[in-house]
């Protein structure tokens, strides 16, 4: 809301002030559209203002003193269109250098079409005024006098007439006014409440301790050294520990000191906690809590991007998310919170809107199967994001708790297996699949899942056909056809091998892995010339991928691109020290040009990372025999 702060000493407008903050309508809903109308019919403005959020329509009347007086104004057109849009109206008022102009529209604002009643305002002229209309027919009425403090129906071509809103049944009830959002502390009630996964840290004192601790409440704290409202809420905490205590909540307080972009001291934090004598867990935060916070966060709350301290998560008795706090909001909020976690899912949903009102889930069923999509929604999202992370018992969990929700969820099952194969849990990874399946027979990345762990437990027959069939609901499904080629190069079908591996590079001309595994077939059939181009497309795809440029070294070698092949060893040892095949092939690269001090260099790396190897120990003592001899 803008203030005209008046007109300059040349009688022209000078500027507008925000006053925003304090004109009483700084809610907290996520406004879209306002409409204007007068519609007490008070010579005023009202507005009725439209939400994103709720509370999705707010009527706000006007009770501002009015000093002026006003005309109202309701045109009807003839010959242009009844509802006269596009008719202009000027109105002059003696004394007024320039006369009042005002248009009527349809359609004045986003989503918005306020009243097409016309509204002037006469400040403390009381006389009459004269009024033309030019009508969007072509037609133009003059009136000449009409009275202020009063609202006109014009109707083109006929004389006006005062009007006088009818009664009406319908009737307002006016509603408690929310406060607007305090500028430092935000308090998040929970709709959906996402479990927590365990975080690891450090106490002050270095040892190993975990939050939360399932069967009470946790108020997860995070603070810094040279925060001095952290330092102020720590001291409440501290104060009224005792109360804390008796409600079941366990405080933990982490210091976020040198964590992330933060360039405090962590010894800075040891200090303070010290000094403070704080009667209740405190340690040392670390990026992967930072990670899973932000993480969180982003999921439930995505409209508050930022993280800001202090911020304090108030996690319930079965370790989920139930309120989040930005800023200090004071022990007695938040032990008023505890129960809010217990509430049914509607009800959780009109206390974290803070404006009252009634949810349609507990009216409607259909209202409930879409609060169920979203929740659902935000629990895959999460999991992904611990999934991604390789935090693999929290991604567990929540794929488990979307299961619960939607057993149908076929993506959801699918990616509860790759969470199990990711760990090494092929068994569970085929129940998980297999359950997919049963959802969605179709579900081609399923079949592709359910083979590739199926071949991890030996079971190849079982495993093609579910790779064949992949790859027959999808024939361009991205690495199932790498992964036939993996199996047939295995059983020792080379040939068939190769021709799989050269439909994955078709398909999929991005996937360095692909590329790889052509030009390493390619060398086990001894053609060593074929396999250059897609060992060297490999090692551009991924100048990472150790493995490639070790078998692009040997390609090279074989072919007698000498110079390539010791830079391409040369690079697989720098982007990977603890390779230990690059570093035997480095090392008997430099035996066949010569450089013996260094190709024994190489070779004793390789059997410091791996004493076992044979190929390594046998090229040493070949050195070192060559060497003596010099």
């Amino acid at each position: 809301m803008y203030l005209h702060l008046g007109a300059n000493d040349k009688g022209r407008m000078q500027r507008f002030a925000n006053v925003s903050a304090i004109s009483g309508m700084d809610y907290p809903e996520d406004g879209r559209s306002l409409c204007l109308v007068d519609w007490d019919h008070d010579g005023d403005l009202d507005f009725w203002i439209s939400n994103r959020t709720a509370p999705q329509l707010r009527f706000l009347r006007n009770d501002a003193p009015r000093a002026g007086r006003f005309l109202g104004l309701r045109l009807e057109g003839k010959k242009g269109n009844r509802d006269a849009i596009g008719a202009r109206v000027e109105i002059v008022v003696p004394g007024r250098d320039q006369a009042m102009v005002k248009t009527v529209r349809a359609g004045d604002g986003y989503l918005a079409q306020s009243s097409k009643g016309l509204l002037f305002g006469l400040g403390e002229f009381s006389g009459d005024v004269a009024v033309t209309v030019r009508w969007p027919g072509g037609a133009v009425s003059k009136i000449e006098n009409l009275a202020a403090d009063g609202h006109y129906r014009l109707t083109e071509g006929n004389t006006p007439l005062r009007w006088e809103r009818p009664s009406s049944d319908l009737a307002l009830k006016p509603g408690v006014t929310s406060p607007g959002l305090s500028p430092d502390t935000v308090r998040v009630p929970m709709v959906t409440l996402l479990k927590v996964p365990t975080l690891e840290y450090q106490d002050m004192k270095g040892r190993a301790a975990k939050v939360p601790k399932v069967g009470r409440f946790t108020l997860l704290n995070l603070w810094a050294s040279w925060c001095a409202p952290c330092l102020s809420e720590l001291e409440e905490f501290k104060d009224r520990f005792e109360d804390l205590e008796a409600a079941g909540v366990e405080v933990v307080a982490l210091a976020l000191d040198g964590v992330g972009q933060d360039e405090g001291d962590p010894s800075d934090a040891k200090k303070w906690a010290e000094r403070m004598g704080l009667p209740f867990a405190t340690g040392l935060a670390n990026e992967k809590i930072l990670t899973i916070l932000e993480r969180l966060h982003v999921r439930l709350t995505p409209m508050e991007l930022d993280l800001v301290i202090p911020l304090s998560l108030l996690i319930d008795k079965e370790g989920r998310l139930a309120v989040l706090y930005k800023g200090a909001p004071g022990v007695d909020e938040i032990l008023a919170d505890l129960e809010h976690s217990s509430l049914a899912r509607w009800e959780r949903l009109v206390g974290s809107a803070g404006l009252g009102g009634v949810s349609l889930e507990n009216i409607d069923a259909t209202v409930g199967v879409a609060a169920d999509q979203l929740e659902v929604s935000q629990r895959f999202q999460f999991a992904q994001d611990m999934w991604q992370g390789r935090w693999l018992t929290a991604a567990e969990v929540q794929f488990r708790d979307a299961l619960a929700v939607t057993p149908d969820f076929a993506e959801a099952a699918n990616n509860l297996g790759l969470v199990h194969a990711t760990a090494g849990q092929h068994a569970k990874a085929v129940e998980a699949y297999q359950r997919a399946l049963s959802l969605r027979e179709d579900f081609a990345a399923g079949h592709m899942n359910l083979g590739l762990s199926l071949d991890a437990l030996g079971q190849s027959p079982a495993a093609q056909n579910s790779l064949l069939r992949a790859l027959e609901l999808d024939p361009a499904l991205p690495k199932v056809n790498d992964a036939l080629g993996l199996l047939h190069a295995k059983r020792g079908d080379l040939p068939a091998a190769k021709q799989y591996f050269e439909k994955e590079t078709e398909v999929n001309p991005g996937f360095a892995e692909g590329f790889n595994h052509l030009g390493l077939i390619y060398l086990s059939l001894n053609q060593a010339a074929s396999a250059l181009e897609p060992l060297r497309k490999a090692a551009s795809l991924d100048s990472q991928n150790a493995d490639a440029l070790n078998n692009l070294g040997l390609a090279c070698k074989r072919v007698g691109l000498l110079e390539e092949a010791g830079q391409a060893f040369e690079n697989c040892v720098k982007v990977n020290p603890q390779f230990v095949p690059g570093l035997i092939n480095l090392g008997i690269f430099h035996i066949d040009t010569g450089n013996l001090a260094i190709a024994e260099q190489r070779l004793i790396q390789a059997l410091d990372i791996q004493p076992g190897s044979t190929m390594a120990r046998r090229n040493l003592s070949r050195v070192r025999s060559m060497r003596t001899k010099k």
